[in-house]
């Protein structure tokens, strides 16, 4: 992957990422040894000793007291022997003389440490797994190794010597294939990295009998690889033009800030747990020991983290040919008799695709590392393109999941695909604050709270005034309780107006609670009423009407403001009633603007359920002021509720909702009265309206609309006595007329008759009509008995 940014800056990146795919990385991702059977001592349990190579017969008893082999899939342990055919037999049965077995095993493990690339001087230690039984026809389908220890880095299969065929051991790695076969009179040892793909192919005759085993690094000898000499002083000139180079941004011609981090993705992935500097496989240790050594001369920090990979591909379904020839299992330089034809019968792969464009990518990076072994502090969870680069692309790797979307509609073929790879992570020294703060608001705050402690104010200052080319985003939403309480306290102690205004303008409205209240007034009387009014105003930005989330969080915060009023009115400060106040106008701007909202929308099931969910923050807001002691503003607001043409359902709810929470006695101060003198008559005037007659079949037309058609069908809707329409017009007509009648779901059926030129739409009133009137009117009569019995008895 390399990044999309200004020429000079994708030049550094990708020399980087060419130079460090140029150091000579020893090793490969696997390797393989014989040796003599002759320190072979093994017994297991249920058959004896074992001689070897293993005679028919006592293979057959091994079969006999195995069990199917199991295979893990994320978290669960199955059995499928259309993805793993083998039997298993656990190393509780197996006994091996191990003083005996170290003459051989121990050397064969310090050749294949210096065969797999492991730092000089690094030792593996090697423990039992399983014996695993292969009989005629069984296999391994492709897969890949858990780490099932801390310091695990690689598998080693131990083939013992035998007369059968087939059942080659295969090995892949960054798009590089391994086969290998076993030897008829010596043990075959075969070590790869844990997180190589690799499979094992049919036996075609007799019995393939193997030792499993872990390859763990021995701590006590574990250690960093060392820098390659020379590479690290191209490298950290590299790093400091990186640092150094503005970034060009996609959409407009204009230039932004240098990158604050480079994150360089290694070929290898790991488990969080296994994550290590010493433990770094193959190439991937000497390229972060370059990198390591080129940041220190460049005066940089660094890192080693996960990154968790995904790119979205244009992709074709590819052109097949036959299993086999499509593996590449052919080739001559792969296959011999024996294997010419394993998989023949086997059925192809059907997410087999041909990779076309990148269309996305994205990378989260997490469980960082320092130098010393302990975890980082914050760094990054997303990464920007503009700070990756790669000597091996993702898509040359095995991912670990995979998605395809067909056609759809306008889209293609898309693949997804999801990698994890280790990456080393480098950043400026100078800039360390504002890499850490860039990955957690919360560390950042923290850290200019301690200098503010320290009486050291002015750097808290200058660090603070750091955050903002990146604060916004990073801090907005932010919704932990202590983050909002800590920005309050810092952004009053910096005595800034403008830094405290930048550090606060990214919360949310809805994180401000009770408890904040005592930190809110501090800060609102360090800098008074003006910048107090500006800061609330700007957290008062409605979110927008396709943020679903953000909506119910601001209706449901404003359901309840009437507790934080009365919080900030009993403070000791007399800031807190003015907040209370500022609060209070801005509440009521944002609900007058929802309620607006919610009044225009066309679809009538879609507008009632809009104004009933703004009856509980309607509520909140009279409970406020009465609690607020806001008068005017409750007067004028009423006043615009009130309206000829004012939702009276949705008052009604509120006024439930207002009883359910206020006193009788505040009922008063919030316009409950009011409100009731204005729903009361209008119900009741609603009510004495005659019942719809049952001959009356007339709908009213809610308009919208002036075309001919439009016309034509509010005089079929007016007309009481005609419930049916047959209507011969084109097919845009129909569309259109369909689309009036669905939008503004009006009680009509409506269907088409295909024959004839133009069809026949076919218009039919139906009894939802008189269903609906009667449902309202129920609704009706139960709000104005409530309104009578609980608001005009004043409960």
């Amino acid at each position: 992957m390399m990044a999309a940014g200004p020429e000079s800056t994708r030049s550094a990146q990708s020399k980087i990422a060419a130079l460090l795919g140029d150091v000579d990385a020893p090793g490969s991702f696997s390797s393989r040894r014989t040796a003599s059977p002759d320190d072979l001592w093994l017994e297991v349990r249920g058959v004896g000793q074992l001689h070897v190579p293993i005679p028919t017969g006592q293979a057959r008893e091994l079969r006999r007291i195995a069990r199917p082999a199991r295979y893990g899939l994320g978290e669960q342990t199955l059995i499928d022997p259309t993805v793993r055919d083998t039997w298993e037999i656990p190393r509780s049965r197996v006994k091996i003389d191990k003083r005996r077995w170290n003459r051989t095993l121990l050397p064969i493990l310090d050749e294949l440490a210096a065969a797999l690339g492991m730092p000089a001087g690094s030792r593996l230690i090697a423990e039992l797994h399983s014996m695993l039984v292969y009989t005629r026809g069984q296999f391994f389908r492709p897969h890949q190794d858990s780490e099932k220890d801390d310091r695990m880095v690689a598998s080693l299969v131990i083939t013992l010597p035998g007369t059968f065929s087939g059942g080659s051991l295969v090995v892949e790695h960054r798009g590089e294939r391994t086969v290998y076969r076993s030897s008829k009179d010596k043990l075959s040892f075969v070590a790869f990295y844990a997180d190589c793909r690799h499979e094992v192919r049919p036996v075609r005759s007799g019995h393939r009998v193997v030792l499993t085993y872990n390859l763990m690094l021995a701590e006590d000898d574990a250690g960093p690889a060392r820098p390659v000499p020379g590479v690290d002083t191209a490298l950290a000139a590299l790093l400091r033009n990186h640092f150094q180079t503005p970034i060009r941004s996609r959409w407009r011609d204009a230039e932004g800030p240098a990158p604050n981090r480079l994150v360089y993705l290694l070929d290898h992935q790991y488990t969080e747990r296994g994550l290590s500097w010493t433990r770094l496989k193959g190439g991937d240790a000497v390229r972060a020991a370059a990198l390591r050594g080129a940041a220190d001369r460049a005066d940089c920090d660094v890192a080693v983290g996960l990154a968790d990979v995904h790119e979205t591909w244009s992709c074709t379904d590819e052109e097949w040919d036959g299993w086999h020839d499509r593996r590449g299992w052919t080739d001559p330089d792969d296959a011999d008799e024996d294997d010419a034809d394993e998989w023949a019968d086997s059925p192809p792969d059907s997410n087999a695709y041909e990779l076309g464009e990148l269309l996305d990518s994205g990378i989260t990076v997490d469980s960082c590392i320092d130098p010393s072994g302990a975890a980082a502090e914050p760094l990054v969870a997303r990464v920007d393109d503009t700070e990756v680069c790669a000597t091996t692309p993702s898509v040359q790797l095995e991912p670990y999941e995979s998605e395809h979307e067909g056609y759809m509609g306008n889209y293609g073929n898309t693949m997804d695909r999801w990698y994890r790879r280790a990456a080393v992570l480098i950043w400026p020294r100078v800039r360390a604050f504002e890499v850490h703060a860039e990955a957690s608001p919360g560390w950042a705050l923290s850290t200019l709270a301690d200098h503010i402690r320290a009486g050291d104010v002015a750097t808290a200052r200058t660090l603070a005034a750091t955050l903002e080319p990146f604060w916004d985003a990073t801090a907005r939403g932010t919704r932990e309780p202590d983050v909002v309480a800590s920005a309050l306290r810092v952004a009053a102690d910096l005595d800034r107006a403008d830094v405290a205004a930048m550090l606060l303008r990214p919360l949310r409205l809805e994180s401000l609670t009770c408890r904040h209240v005592p930190d809110l007034v501090a800060v609102a009387a360090r800098y008074g009423d003006g910048w107090s009014g500006a800061l609330l105003a700007g957290w008062f930005t409605a979110p927008s009407p396709f943020d679903h989330t953000g909506q119910l969080d601001r209706r449901s915060w404003v359901a309840s403001l009437a507790p934080l009023c009365d919080a900030l009115r009993t403070a000791d400060r007399a800031p807190g009633a003015r907040i209370a106040l500022l609060l209070l106008h801005d509440t009521w701007a944002w609900l007058d603007a929802e309620i607006t909202r919610s009044r225009e929308i066309r679809r009538p099931s879609d507008r009632d359920q809009a104004l009933a969910e703004l009856a509980a923050p309607i509520a909140g807001f009279l409970a406020g002021v009465a609690v607020g002691a806001a008068d005017d503003l409750r007067d004028a607001a009423i006043a615009t509720l009130c309206a000829d043409d004012a939702p009276v359902s949705c008052l009604v709810q509120a006024l439930r909702h207002v009883a359910h929470q206020t006193p009788a006695d505040a009922r008063v101060a919030a316009g409950v009265d009011a409100v009731r003198r204005h729903c009361a008559p209008r119900l009741a005037a609603r009510l004495a309206r005659p019942v719809r007659a049952d001959h009356d079949w007339s709908i009213a037309d809610p308009g919208g609309c002036d075309c001919d058609l439009c016309a034509t069908l509010g005089d079929f809707l007016a007309d009481p006595a005609r419930r049916r329409f047959e209507w011969p017009i084109k097919q845009e007509s129909r569309r259109h007329v369909h689309s009036r009648i669905d939008r503004d779901e009006l009680p009509v059926d409506h269907r088409t008759i295909r024959k004839g030129r133009p069809y026949t739409l076919v218009l039919a009133k139906t009894r939802a009509l008189f269903e609906r009137e009667a449902q309202a009117r129920r609704r009706d009569e139960a709000d104005l008995a409530w309104l009578d019995d609980r608001v005009g008895a004043g409960r």
